[in-house]
């Protein structure tokens, strides 16, 4: 029953060894408990895998692929193999039933008891080293979170259990919390063949929808405050608006102006330049979070001493009092490679201030409730989700059929959290609609069959169109608030659900100020501040190079024209197009994806899609 971290403190080199054991010896039964399986992608087909080669090559380099997870996604698991999980990659394992089935539904928080729960006695991790003289001192890098929770619980049982750990001299060295000694672990594997770059999880463009929602999350941000992000394009823009609030205010500013409906959200945040700065309590310090903090705007300190934070919350601490203390603090980190590079590169006074920990720690507030309560002022805890109903709930793992997407992960911990402590807020994000042409569907809903969380911890809701602030509203304002912020080709349908339901009047109608919630009034409002550079498509850079992204781009044109008929007559008549003669462009996509002397009609056919796809 092995137990082994979410995202990169897995030892790839000894799960992969495990796995080999277990694959060739079906006497051994092998159950693997962990979430997050990262390895870097394939094409799905072949003009999608000759774009990917290179770039695997370049971005992931020496990164080990996770054996287990070829197999688990491949679905050649051996019968005696077990990958229990769980959080996925979003949307990694849809409709594949071996994941499904063994997928378990749990609060970060209740992960560690889960596994004691399904008997774990073997712990297998990653860690970072620093050589000092007669010996060596270990850090749990980027994953303090479960293995600090769960190993006080093993030594505590009666159950024989072994706790191993690989070096991997590319992780970056956290210390604090995440400083552990040696005779933690049964045995520590060094070998410096093994040691691999950590998974760099590339950035997702942001879109004029995320832009707008980032900003409106960004101004219910209180100065002073704290701060959780999620992961993803919308966690990538709120941050970069929190950046424009500290550097651009004006601008900032502007961009609230022309986006409307953002006067309500002075009263819970702010359009102010934070002179005071934030503190930031996350499960996962993305690297937008970490930029926060390189930047100067996350830079408010708490300590571990009570009676000295409330001293300092009332502005009655001395300056010496104040040395030491922590800015950042976080269960586990993930991100792209420049994010671990700058990590490792920190200045030992900087790093100091970053205390990873447990994510019994960063999660829950009730353990050590005061202090929690006097050190995380006016939290604001910003999560995604990808549905929500008129009545408040939000939907964020899985679909209809109970197909899961990701998983809960730590979002039912922070809402909770948002209702326990005075000052907190939930707020969470959700684009208005997704898909697009007929297969268009609202993301707000009038009901769905499965809740992530439920009504009753409704709080703040922003989508581009505004901010739903649900928090002590009756079901009828809820559903108004919720209406308000919905794209308008589908208010009318949702109010006549709720109408038929006996939650609004019968003679209800939308305010006609809510009724342009349309695509092309954000796109509008925010286009200036999109051509002046304020709001770039990465506003946190990329692992992939700028001619990468362009094709990526139009070889996403390529698919998304066979995908309906209009796009495959456009498609034909590019298709039909006489050749550009000197092409630079076109001649760089087809030497990075080695059709520029194409051998045989399949190359030479996939050579002539990519030119077409330059044409639509």
């Amino acid at each position: 029953m092995l137990g082994t971290p979410l995202g990169i403190g897995k030892p790839n080199a000894l799960l992969n060894a495990l796995y080999r054991r277990a694959r060739a010896d079906s006497s051994i039964r092998l159950d693997l408990i962990t979430a997050l399986s990262l390895n870097p992608p394939l094409g799905r087909t072949e003009l999608e895998e000759r774009f990917l080669r290179p770039v695997r090559s370049r971005v992931w380099g020496d990164y080990p692929r996770l054996e287990y997870l070829d197999d688990a996604l491949a679905r050649r698991l051996p019968a005696n193999v077990r990958v229990i999980e769980f959080y996925f990659q979003s949307g990694s394992q849809l409709h594949n039933p071996a994941a499904q089935q063994d997928y378990i539904s749990s609060n970060y928080t209740h992960v560690a008891r889960d596994m004691i729960g399904r008997g774990v006695n073997l712990l297998m991790q990653a860690v970072a080293m620093r050589p000092e003289a007669g010996g060596r001192r270990l850090s749990l890098s980027a994953n303090p979170d479960v293995t600090l929770q769960i190993l006080p619980m093993l030594q505590s049982g009666e159950r024989p259990f072994l706790a191993c750990a690989q070096i991997n001299r590319h992780l970056p060295w956290m210390g604090n919390r995440a400083e552990v000694a040696e005779d933690l672990f049964d045995f520590v594997v060094d070998d410096p063949a093994l040691d691999h770059a950590p998974f760099a999880v590339p950035h997702a463009q942001v879109s004029a929808a995320d832009w707008a929602i980032g900003l409106r999350a960004a101004a219910l941000v209180r100065d002073g405050g704290t701060l959780q992000v999620g992961i993803g394009a919308l966690g990538d823009a709120a941050c970069h608006a929190l950046r424009l609030r500290r550097s651009r205010n004006a601008g900032f500013r502007a961009m609230l102006d022309a986006l409307g409906q953002g006067g309500g959200a002075d009263a819970i945040g702010g359009r102010d330049t934070l002179d005071q700065g934030l503190y930031v309590a996350s499960e996962m310090i993305s690297y937008p979070l970490f930029c926060l903090f390189d930047e100067g705007i996350a830079r408010r300190r708490v300590f571990e001493d009570a009676a000295l934070q409330e001293r300092v919350n009332l502005g009655l601490a001395g300056a010496d009092e104040q040395r030491g203390g922590t800015v950042l603090q976080g269960a586990f980190f993930l991100g792209p490679a420049e994010f671990y590079k700058r990590l490792r590169a920190l200045p030992e006074e900087r790093r100091a201030l970053i205390d990873m920990t447990s994510v019994a720690e960063v999660n829950r507030v009730y353990t050590h409730y005061r202090l929690e309560r006097l050190q995380r002022r006016h939290a604001r805890f910003i999560n995604i989700t990808m549905k929500a109903t008129l009545l408040g709930a939000a939907v964020s793992d899985q679909l209809e059929d109970g197909q899961v997407v990701s998983g809960v992960g730590g979002q039912h911990d922070f809402v909770s959290m948002a209702h326990q402590l005075p000052e907190g807020r939930s707020v969470l994000l959700l684009r208005a609609t997704r898909g697009a042409g007929r297969a268009l569907r609202s993301n707000i809903v009038w009901e769905f069959p499965h809740a992530t969380i439920p009504r009753h911890l409704r709080d703040l809701v922003v989508t581009e169109y505004g901010v739903a602030d649900l928090r002590s509203r009756t079901d009828r304002e809820c559903i108004e608030a919720m209406l308000a912020v919905a794209d308008s080709r589908f208010q009318e349908g949702l109010m006549r659900q709720a109408q038929r339901a006996g939650k609004l009047p019968a003679d209800y109608r939308i305010p006609e100020q809510h009724r342009r919630n349309l695509p092309q009034r954000v796109t509008d409002a925010l286009a200036p501040h999109h051509e002046s550079g304020d709001l770039p498509a990465l506003p946190f850079g990329s692992d992939l190079s700028d001619a990468e992204l362009a094709l990526a781009a139009r070889l996403r044109r390529l698919q998304e024209a066979a995908a309906g008929w209009r796009g495959r007559v456009q498609l034909l008549l590019a298709l039909a197009a006489p050749a550009a003669s000197g092409d630079a462009a076109v001649a760089a996509a087809l030497h990075h994806l080695q059709l520029d002397r194409p051998a045989g009609w399949r190359q030479a056919w996939q050579a002539r899609l990519v030119r077409a796809a330059f044409r639509l």
